[in-house]
């Protein structure tokens, strides 16, 4: 359990409140000092300040957030529905470029909802353009122009799966400053994922008093594990320790630098699985995941519990 210690109260100005019934909540500690029972339960957030939950309590951020620089490769000239074998995408007659197109117009929604109340986050969007067109890339921008975040172009040096990711490292490596939110072509973005994803990380990392990895997808596959794990609360969603993701996860530079020869191996090596590098760090660092997901992942399978993806979907769709 997390410690927990009650703060006081003014018992004077206590009492003239519930003379006067008026409704009101300590400024700097969020104590309850009249409580209105009739406000049904509604929890109080201040991002990067402090946490109220009427069931828990009271949580001080100290794991603070000021940057995110995300890295997000992409690569539209990958077969999907006509590919050969049994890969093909849980959407019909889907092409890439529209896959992408739309995921990542959903993490730009998603994106600009944060910033809207989140001034003081400095969010960069490195986009790796692997098997791209001059075309497709002048979409991309303009996608994404007119936004409170910049975002910036790259080729990798080496083309194909194992090069995109590692380019991806050379940037966290050389330009970030503290988390870092690596991010395939394929999600599906709610919009309060970066929102949920920050303010859970704020948090938990507050908690346990320490830096983690987050998954933002709530993978069926996490269902068939025997995991040994706990429940946390974030803002909104309930998040658990899980062993095992994909190559969508969020980490700090700090953990990065840490696990720099093991995570740029995922990308060096011929593992199997692809992620295993990350498998064995999150035996050591532990690695969050939503329960209910705030990311798709549009693949060959159902992309997630939720039976809603498709609507926002076609609310995101890109099909210019």
């Amino acid at each position: 359990m997390f410690s927990r210690r009650p703060n006081s109260q003014n018992k004077i100005l206590r009492t003239l409140l519930k003379l006067f019934n008026i409704y009101a909540i300590d400024r700097e500690n969020f104590n309850f000092i009249n409580p209105n029972l009739n406000n049904h339960g509604k929890n109080i957030y201040e991002f990067n300040d402090k946490s109220f939950n009427l069931s828990v309590g009271y949580t001080e951020i100290t794991r603070k957030i000021y940057n995110l620089d995300i890295v997000y490769r992409y690569c539209p000239s990958n077969a999907l529905w006509h590919s050969k074998n049994t890969w093909k995408r849980i959407i019909p007659n889907i092409n890439k470029e529209i896959l992408i197109k739309t995921c990542l117009n959903s993490l730009k929604k998603s994106i600009n909802i944060f910033l809207e109340k989140e001034k003081n986050v400095n969010i960069t969007l490195h986009l790796i353009t692997d098997g791209s067109t001059t075309k497709f890339d002048e979409d991309i921008f303009k996608i994404l122009e007119n936004n409170d975040f910049k975002f910036k172009f790259y080729e990798p040096k080496i083309t194909g799966n194992h090069g995109s990711f590692l380019e991806c490292c050379d940037i966290a490596e050389k330009l970030a400053e503290d988390l870092i939110f690596f991010i395939e072509d394929d999600y599906l973005f709610e919009e309060n994922a970066i929102k949920e994803i920050l303010f859970s990380y704020s948090k938990i990392s507050s908690q346990i008093k320490q830096d983690i990895f987050m998954c933002p997808s709530d993978y069926p596959f996490y269902y068939d594990s025997l995991y040994k794990t706990s429940l946390i609360l974030g803002e909104k969603y309930r998040w658990r320790f899980i062993g095992e993701t994909l190559l969508t996860f969020l980490v700090s530079k700090k953990i990065f630098n840490q696990h720099l020869k093991k995570i740029r191996s995922i990308g060096e090596l011929n593992n199997d699985p692809f992620e295993k590098p990350l498998h064995d760090i999150y035996k050591e660092v532990p690695c969050f995941s939503p329960i209910g997901t705030l990311a798709h992942h549009i693949s060959r399978s159902v992309p997630s519990l939720n039976e809603n993806w498709f609507e926002l979907w076609e609310k995101n769709l890109h099909n210019d």
